[in-house]
């Protein structure tokens, strides 16, 4: 289905909801979602994806690795000494939240805005608020926008040496570059997909970690099995995907759902709600042929819908943590409650103890 947008479409989109009239109001005041990376297919989706590949060159790329490791160690620093942190709100949030801003010139001031509309953004396509929290919101997506809209501008005028920059000059053999709509909503994506998913992988994968003591021994006496920590981890407890996995429709087939098509060994119909399985733990040293779909990493080069940045920063911060600290536990008492959503899955927070190196 991943691997054959001719016939399963991403033009659903990840919303577990249609939004009410009131808030489409709202919304329509701002810039309308284009459907660029995430819900969009070929060939549309090709001509999104090589201009925003504009801002993902391999410098740029080095860069943002040789940054996320420093703002790592900072990170770290804070609470290190200590001996005890909250994982969450301490490393997992500011990490790519700090990344992201810094390279789409968000100044330091504007830090407590740029992580609202992030929440905003998140709990706008969870499914799971009260009407007023949705206009909420709403307001604050646009919010989002109107204040892009400014920064775009000033980068067409005066460009920079950062991301937002890279896709505003971005062109395709010498045509046209991406629209103001077009920016705003790839903006609003990079914000959602590699603030929060990577904010909700490393807490989650630090939980099943400290759940599993053999696998953390193992995983901190080896760092080059964090990339395969990483995959069980996605598997495990996927970063993009809600409590009600039939709720989360990423694909739908453009023909009939009684067609013909066959899927998994039977036809291809409407899905109807069943428990998930329950998923089985593995070896961290599993080939990579066997890794799982979640979030469609390593699934094959070629694959439209991935992060090449996102997937590089959860390494780093597993690095980074284990570089420095040892002897991970859970702290007495630790809320490991999730976030309320249909289609992310984030811990709320993460109370862990540990002893510096």
């Amino acid at each position: 289905m991943v691997r054959n947008p001719g016939v399963f479409s991403s033009k659903s989109g990840p919303a577990a909801l249609p939004p009410p009239p009131e808030v489409v109001e709202i919304i329509r005041q701002g810039y309308y979602p284009v459907d660029t990376l995430l819900t969009n297919d070929p060939p549309s989706h090709g001509r999104y994806r090589a201009l925003v590949n504009h801002a993902f060159t391999p410098r740029r790329v080095a860069v943002m690795e040789t940054y996320m490791r420093d703002l790592a160690e900072r990170l770290v620093d804070g609470f290190a000494a200590r001996g005890r942190a909250e994982l969450v709100g301490e490393f997992a949030v500011p990490l790519p939240l700090t990344i992201i801003a810094d390279q789409l010139g968000v100044p330091r001031r504007d830090m407590g805005d740029f992580k609202r509309w992030s929440d905003d953004s998140v709990a706008a396509l969870g499914g799971m608020i009260s009407f007023e929290r949705q206009l909420e919101c709403a307001r604050s997506i646009v919010e989002f926008q109107r204040y892009f809209e400014k920064r775009i501008e000033e980068v067409r005028r005066q460009p920079r040496d950062d991301m937002l920059s890279d896709l505003v000059q971005a062109r395709l053999d010498g045509g046209d570059g991406l629209g103001l709509a077009e920016l705003v909503s790839i903006l609003q994506q990079i914000l959602v997909a590699g603030n929060e998913t990577t904010t909700n992988l490393i807490s989650s994968a630090m939980m099943l970690l400290l759940r599993n003591p053999e696998q953390m021994r193992a995983v901190v006496a080896d760092p080059s099995l964090i990339p395969n920590m990483i995959e069980e981890a996605l598997r495990l407890e996927s970063a993009g995907a809600g409590d009600v996995p039939h709720r989360h429709a990423g694909r739908r087939p453009r023909r009939s759902p009684h067609s013909e098509r066959r899927a998994a060994g039977g036809p291809l119909r409407r899905r109807q709600p069943r428990p998930a399985p329950v998923p089985r733990a593995r070896a961290l040293r599993r080939a990579p042929r066997e890794r799982a779909l979640a979030s469609g990493l390593r699934l094959r080069p070629t694959l439209l819908h991935r992060c090449r940045p996102g997937a590089q920063g959860r390494i780093v911060a597993f690095e980074t943590l284990f570089a420095r600290l040892r002897d991970f536990r859970l702290s007495a008492g630790a809320d490991l409650a999730h976030q309320p959503s249909f289609i992310l899955r984030g811990l709320r927070e993460l109370s862990v103890e540990f002893t510096a190196r």
